[in-house]
C-alpha cells in the first residue's frame, strides 16, 4: 500500500539505548546521565526540564442532541511564559468552538486563538496562566541526521508521554508540491495526539513541533515529522503581531534542475531552482533576474531544488529585502531582491524557457 502522510489529532513510552560518551565534557552535554544512587543510566533530568513546557490540548468542535460533545486532543508548547503564548498545530484547533489547555501540574485554562497559518499547519494560542515554564528554542538550526531527539506530547490522551530516537532526515516535504514544508523526519515514536508537541534535542532545547506521521492501512510506518525551528520562529512572530501570515513572492516560475538543463546551461551540478518564466511586474524582473537563471542561495538558505526556494521565499513578508545568489552564463552573482505580495500572473511573462515541463512550481 502507498504510505499516507497523516496529520495527528488524537507515544506510548519507548526507551531506546544509545552509546554513551566517553569524555566528561561529552557527558555533561548528553541527555543521558548516570544516577549513582540507583546505579542506572537515565534521561530523567532532561525530561523533567522539558515536560513543564509541554501542554495537553482538548477541543470541542460540536455538541450533539443528547448533550454530549465531539472534539479532539492534541499537544502544545509554551514558547513565552510571561505572555502565555502556546504554539501548536493548526489542525489540532481548527474549527474548535472551545480550546482548553492543561498544564503538566494539571491546571486548566481556556485558550484564545491569536493566529492561524494552515499552510504551515501552525497556530498560536494564549492563556491567562501565571508561573508558566517555556521551552528554550534552540538558537542553532544546525540539525544533523543522527542527532538524538526526544518527543513529548499527549498521544491517545496519555499526557506527557515521552519517546526517544534520532533525526532520520531533514528537509522533507509533504505530498502537496505547493505547500510550505521543510520537515524534520524522526524515528521517535509519534502517534495521534502528539500533534503540536515538542521535539527537543539532547540539551532539552526545542527544535521542532511534532506534526505528522507516515502510516499504512495495515499498520504504522514508524516515521514521524516535525516542523523545524526556523519555520515556527518566523510563523509565530507574524501570528503574534498580525494574526495571520503574509507571504512574499518573486514573480517567477521555477523548476528542478534536470540533467538536460545542466547540459544546456553548462551547470556545475544539479542543485538549484531553474527559472523558466518571469513576470514583467514581479520582484525577480525588477531585480534583474532572467529566464534560465538558476538560483542557488536565498537569504541564509542553500537552494537544493525548487521546493527549497518556494519555502524560503514563503517565510518572508512582502517588502522584505533578501540576498539571492544565482548562476548565469558560467558566472555566479549575488543581488538584493525585495519580495512582493504573494501572487503569480502566468500571462504577464516576458520569457519562457524551452524546457518547460509539467513539473513546474510557482514560487508563490
Amino acid at each position: 500500500m502507498r504510505p499516507i502522510l497523516t496529520a495527528l489529532i488524537p507515544l506510548l513510552t519507548l526507551t531506546t539505548c544509545f552509546a554513551l560518551p566517553t569524555s566528561a565534557a561529552a557527558q555533561s552535554n548528553s541527555a543521558m546521565s548516570y544516577d549513582a544512587s540507583r546505579n542506572v543510566f537515565t534521561m530523567a533530568p532532561t525530561i523533567k526540564k522539558v515536560t513543564p513546557g509541554v501542554v495537553s490540548i482538548s477541543t470541542v468542535q460540536t455538541e450533539v442532541e443528547d448533550g454530549s460533545t465531539v472534539g479532539g486532543i492534541g499537544s502544545g508548547v509554551i514558547i513565552d511564559a510571561a505572555a502565555g503564548l502556546i504554539l501548536t498545530n493548526n489542525h489540532v484547533i481548527e474549527d474548535a468552538k472551545t480550546i482548553d489547555v492543561i498544564l503538566s501540574d494539571k491546571r486548566r485554562y481556556r485558550a484564545t486563538i491569536l493566529g492561524q497559518d494552515p499552510e504551515t499547519d501552525l497556530a498560536l494560542l494564549q492563556i491567562p496562566g501565571t508561573n508558566l515554564t517555556a521551552l528554550t528554542t534552540s538558537a542553532s538550526d544546525d540539525i544533523q541526521v543522527g542527532d538524538l531527539v526526544i518527543a513529548v506530547g499527549n498521544p491517545f490522551g496519555l499526557s506527557h508521554s515521552v519517546s526517544t530516537g534520532i533525526v532520520s532526515a531533514i528537509g522533507r516535504t509533504a505530498d502537496d508540491p505547493l505547500g510550505y514544508s521543510d520537515l524534520i523526519q524522526t524515528d521517535a515514536a509519534i502517534n495521534p495526539g502528539n500533534s503540536g508537541g515538542a521535539l527537543v534535542n539532547s540539551a532539552g532545547e526545542l527544535i521542532g513541533i511534532n506534526s505528522a506521521l507516515i502510516s499504512k492501512q495495515n499498520g504504522g510506518g514508524g516515521i514521524g515529522f516535525a516542523i523545524p525551528a526556523h519555520t515556527f520562529r518566523a510563523i509565530s512572530a507574524q501570528l503574534q503581531v498580525y494574526g495571520e501570515v503574509k507571504r512574499g513572492s518573486l514573480g517567477v516560475l521555477i523548476s528542478p534542475v534536470t540533467q538536460n538543463t545542466q547540459a544546456r546551461l553548462k551547470l556545475p551540478h544539479l542543485n538549484g531552482a531553474h527559472i523558466v518564466e518571469i513576470t514583467a511586474d514581479g520582484a525577480g524582473f525588477d531585480a534583474g533576474l532572467r529566464v534560465d537563471d538558476v538560483v542557488t542561495r536565498f537569504g541564509e538558505r542553500e537552494i537544493g531544488n525548487s521546493s527549497d526556494l518556494r519555502y524560503a521565499v514563503g517565510l518572508l513578508r512582502p517588502d522584505t529585502v533578501a540576498k539571492l545568489t544565482y548562476f548565469r552564463d558560467g558566472v555566479t552573482s549575488e543581488i538584493d531582491i525585495i519580495v512582493r505580495e504573494k501572487g503569480y500572473v502566468r500571462t504577464a511573462n516576458i520569457g519562457v524557457s524551452p524546457e518547460i515541463t509539467s513539473e513546474l512550481t510557482p514560487t508563490n
